[in-house]
């Protein structure tokens, strides 16, 4: 059964082993890439960038530790989680936009009034992730909220 994800580019170095996972959707790739930790693991590059811890990271998703932590070992990611992933990755993105990308993780993390009190992870928890889109295209924009 040929699997949706698979590695297309690896490089090996002494201190760095990075590899390169690809979703395909008809002619539209998009990478999750995996990089080396200290213990010798594979971590999500987008996880790591986040600083989140690997039940943050399967929380936000949404899929168990278990499954994140195959995903992060190589293992084909599914449709759903893969689908996930890019949605995530587009929304980190733009974020980097209106916000300093260094307190992304922190600012996920943190209660904000503009949502009601609740943290932005528990928002994209709960699929309200058009919330935070909201709140991006007003801070793109200028305009008060």
């Amino acid at each position: 059964m040929p699997t949706k994800t698979k590695v297309i580019g690896r490089n090996v170095s002494r201190t760095k082993r990075r590899i390169v996972l690809a979703k395909t959707t008809g002619t539209e790739t998009t990478p999750f890439e995996i990089v080396s930790t200290k213990r010798g693991g594979g971590e999500l590059l987008l996880r790591q960038r986040l600083g989140f811890t690997r039940p943050q990271f399967a929380r936000l998703i949404p899929v168990s530790e278990r499954s994140l932590a195959a995903i992060e070992k190589g293992k084909a990611a599914a449709e759903t989680v893969s689908r996930s992933l890019a949605q995530i990755q587009r929304l980190i993105s733009a974020l980097e936009e209106v916000i300093e990308p260094a307190v992304i993780g922190c600012w996920l993390t943190i209660p904000n009034q503009a949502l009601e009190g609740l943290k932005p992870l528990e928002v994209i928890e709960r699929g309200e992730i058009d919330r935070i889109w909201t709140m991006i295209y007003h801070l793109r924009s200028g305009a008060a909220f």
